[in-house]
């Protein structure tokens, strides 16, 4: 597999859970954060209060989030790609 392959996939895997703490959360403003255990196997932990440290591998909610034209909170493919990156090039 492929660098441009594994970016997509592990993008989309951060996505797939930032939905579905979306979901969960219900609500406008997003908390907690997203600590990235391993990224080739794409393991995330949850953390409760925490803010961005991208030297810790962890990334806030509303940092991987991006309001759509319906004003509706949805992950940021973007986003999560340029956290991939971070770690496949």
């Amino acid at each position: 597999m492929g660098t441009t392959e594994q970016i997509r996939e592990f993008a989309e895997a951060l996505c797939r859970l930032v939905a579905r703490e979306l979901q969960q959360q219900d609500g406008e403003y997003v908390r907690g954060a997203v600590r990235v255990l391993d990224a080739r196997c794409h393991l995330f932990r949850l953390v409760p209060h925490q803010t961005t440290d991208e030297a810790e591998d962890v990334f806030a909610l509303s940092d991987l989030c991006r309001v759509d034209e319906d004003m509706q909170t949805i992950p940021d493919m973007n986003r999560a790609l340029s956290v991939a990156r971070n770690y496949f090039l």
